[in-house]
């Protein structure tokens, strides 16, 4: 689910993961937007519905989009909002105090589910900022040229399609964010690179992991099921079990 708020210059975008808690949000400019829209895909885009037009003209209308009042957008409502269900005085712990447009936009997403009966949103415990200048931020074109996640040709292969050798659906996710979103960071790269030459190079703790991780299923999604009231007994039981994996691992 994504939020997007308007400015003169600046707009500001939040996007949230319902199934696993993924809060983000960030401003730029409409080129910066849309290339953020195009990557993440949000199957739903809320808006001022004042805006429908700007909305059309600057992202086109591949999107299915909903309109709310302008008064969910405007003064501190957003904000007494995200304050509200974080419990906290303000937003500065989140490092997105200096975010206005964002934070219209992440308030008006948590509006939006609550007027549409989701109450349970516990799982949602943080708004994370993203910085434009620590990812290479590429468009649909180019995604689909490098054929990083579909081919356009029938049997194709893909980069995620060879890449992935994940044990997890939570491995799968990260792997398919980390193609989505380069490192521009060389510090990080090299952390990042680091980390996989040592489990490369350390065979038998590897083989140890992985069947470790294999079991625990998808922790993120079955923990985010507890607070929306629809986890079953045997989902219940997996994160007990994922649990005990994890003290394992560690």
């Amino acid at each position: 689910l994504a939020s997007v708020f308007f400015s003169d210059e600046q707009q500001g975008i939040a996007l949230l993961d319902i199934s696993t808690g993924e809060f983000f949000c960030t401003e730029g400019n409409v080129e910066y937007l849309d290339k953020l829209l195009q990557s993440f895909k949000p199957a739903e885009i809320l808006f001022p519905k004042t805006k429908k037009k700007l909305f059309t003209e600057q992202f086109g209308e591949r999107y299915y989009t909903y309109g709310l009042d302008d008064w969910i957008y405007s003064g501190t409502y957003a904000q007494d909002v995200l304050l509200a269900h974080f419990q906290t005085l303000t937003l500065k712990g989140f490092g997105v105090e200096d975010l206005p447009l964002a934070i219209h936009a992440a308030g008006a997403i948590l509006h939006y589910l609550k007027e549409t009966e989701h109450h349970q949103l516990h799982h949602i415990s943080s708004l994370q900022r993203m910085t434009r200048n620590d990812f290479l931020w590429m468009d649909r074109f180019t995604i689909q040229n490098l054929e990083l996640l579909e081919s356009g040709r029938e049997h194709g292969h893909t980069l995620l399609r060879v890449l992935d050798n994940t044990v997890s659906p939570m491995g799968s996710r990260l792997m398919k964010r980390w193609l989505l979103f380069p490192l521009q960071d060389i510090r990080r790269i090299e952390e990042r690179q680091s980390a996989t030459e040592y489990l490369i190079r350390e065979t038998d703790l590897r083989q140890q992991l992985i069947p470790l991780i294999r079991q625990m299923g998808d922790q993120e999604r079955l923990v985010a099921r507890i607070p929306q009231r629809k986890i079953a007994p045997r989902d219940v039981l997996q994160i007990a079990k994922g649990l005990q994996l994890v003290q394992e691992l560690k």
